[in-house]
């Protein structure tokens, strides 16, 4: 449905089919240039398209950013407790930005006072851990404390001006303008011909992507491929240790999410792509967290005669979810009693309640059973997304083996880890299960693959080879760039 309102346009129809194949930045390179050259209906169709795909590429990178957040503080909690051989100096400060990233500043501060304390009075990462400390302090409600962390940072070098507009933005800190600082930062390296670091380019990014600029944020993202370490630490006796922020990956989300909304607000200026636009508004609205938005969006999809029964169904359970964040639970739960009762038979049905009965906080264990019932019962490739739904919904529950099973059920044998055949996203949930099975060759396989496609992947490969190396002591063996 969707996609046959778009297919007349020759660009549009070809970034699309890249978008089919997985392959979003692709997608994004072809049609952006040609976008701002259109007119009418036609730039309305090219809106709608890079909304979807920035939508997925938004999912994607999310996915990665929660497994990339296991992987690290699994590495650095192991890097930390080592006692032979050269002892890391920076591994308390990164485990501290990790711990961070995962919800837990009290012990975040406990990492990164421990660096400080240790790092000399004129070191970076002293400034860097203090900038650190005061986000953690902020989401600790010690406004005071952060403050004291801010104050008196030198800003005369870009990448520590950078840094602090990233963390008054993370913080919602608007009155120091962090945007506005973060492209002052841009602006002094350029004029003092400094080549900005990896981790200057993540926090002006940070900035960004808090602060709603996405346009500011897909240029720089289109002009760096971000695979490069945050820090690389020489331990002597050619050994190094190469450190990365997993937040990057939740910057790279939170912006291909906001342009996702920004390109299909546009396109639902257009009453042709009304309709269709409405559709994935819901989802991207739904996923920012603003439930009242996607709510009015879903009624003036669901108002359209002849809806596919898929795209209905959808609808139907981001309803659900929507109401059940508003409180509005007997209306959730309505809605999902009415799709359970007539998902027997429906593969791709079942896959979506599985999928979403966790955030839906509905009766789970009911639809699990249809759905162990039905893929007992079927097989190929019309049970493959109900198979990787399965997974996904064991992997939420810990159940590393089954979500293991299930998903491996899913994926297409012949074209194993091919994301062009399989969705990206589910192979990132097997990667985890396989990891948390300790099967690092398997899991590394999969990321060697998608990095072909996201460069920035090569952070979770790099900090899986660690692990790997630190478990099976054979360092080297699976060194695959």
């Amino acid at each position: 449905m969707i996609g046959q309102a778009i297919a007349a346009d020759d660009v549009t129809a070809r970034a699309l089919k890249l978008h089919e194949k997985h392959r979003y930045g692709e997608a994004v390179r072809l049609l952006q240039p040609e976008w701002a050259t259109m007119a009418g209906s036609r730039q309305a169709a090219a809106s709608l398209a890079l909304g979807m795909i920035h939508l997925s590429s938004a999912m994607l990178y999310r996915e990665l950013h929660q497994t990339a957040l296991v992987i690290e503080l699994d590495y650095l909690s192991k890097l930390n407790r080592q006692k032979t051989g050269s002892a890391s100096r920076y591994a308390d400060f990164f485990l501290g930005q990790v711990l961070l990233q995962a919800g837990k500043p009290a012990e975040s501060v406990v990492y990164l006072q421990r660096f400080a304390d240790r790092a000399g009075a004129q070191s970076p990462y002293k400034t860097f851990a203090d900038i650190e400390m005061g986000i953690a302090y902020s989401r600790l409600k010690q406004t005071q404390k952060a403050g004291q962390k801010w104050s008196g940072v030198d800003m005369s070098k870009p990448e520590i001006k950078a840094a602090l507009a990233g963390a008054y933005a993370v913080v919602g800190a608007k009155r120091h303008q962090p945007v506005v600082m973060a492209d002052a930062a841009m602006t002094d390296a350029r004029k003092l011909h400094y080549t900005p670091s990896t981790r200057m380019l993540r926090n002006v990014l940070r900035a960004y992507s808090q602060d709603g600029h996405p346009n500011k944020a897909l240029e720089l993202l289109s002009t760096n491929e971000l695979k490069e370490a945050s820090y690389v630490e020489d331990l002597g006796a050619s050994k190094s240790i190469s450190f990365y922020d997993a937040s990057l990956l939740d910057d790279m989300a939170k912006i291909h999410l906001r342009a996702a909304v920004m390109y299909l607000e546009q396109a639902d200026q257009d009453e042709k792509f009304r309709g269709s636009t409405s559709y994935y508004l819901a989802d991207a609205y739904l996923q920012q967290g603003n439930a009242e938005l996607s709510l009015h969006a879903l009624a003036s999809f669901l108002t359209q005669a002849k809806l596919p029964a898929q795209y209905r169904n959808n609808a139907q359970i981001q309803q659900a979810i929507a109401f059940g964040r508003i409180d509005r639970n007997a209306e959730s739960s309505a809605i999902w009693q009415s799709l359970a009762a007539r998902s027997a038979d429906d593969p791709d049905l079942l896959a979506a309640l599985i999928q979403a009965c966790t955030p839906a906080r509905a009766d789970c264990a009911k639809i699990e059973n249809l759905a162990l019932a039905a893929v007992e019962k079927g097989e190929g490739k019309k049970f493959f997304s109900l198979n990787a739904a399965l997974g996904k919904y064991y992997l939420l529950q810990k159940n590393y083996a089954r979500a293991e099973l299930y998903m491996e059920a899913g994926r297409d044998k012949a074209n194993k880890n091919n994301i062009e055949v399989n969705d990206p996203v589910m192979l990132v949930g097997l990667a985890e299960a396989y990891y948390r099975n300790k099967k690092f060759s398997e899991t590394l396989e999969i990321y060697f693959e998608i990095a072909k496609q996201y460069p920035v992947v090569r952070q979770i490969q790099e900090t899986m080879q660690g692990i790997y190396a630190m478990e099976q002591q054979s360092a080297g063996e699976v060194k695959i760039f």
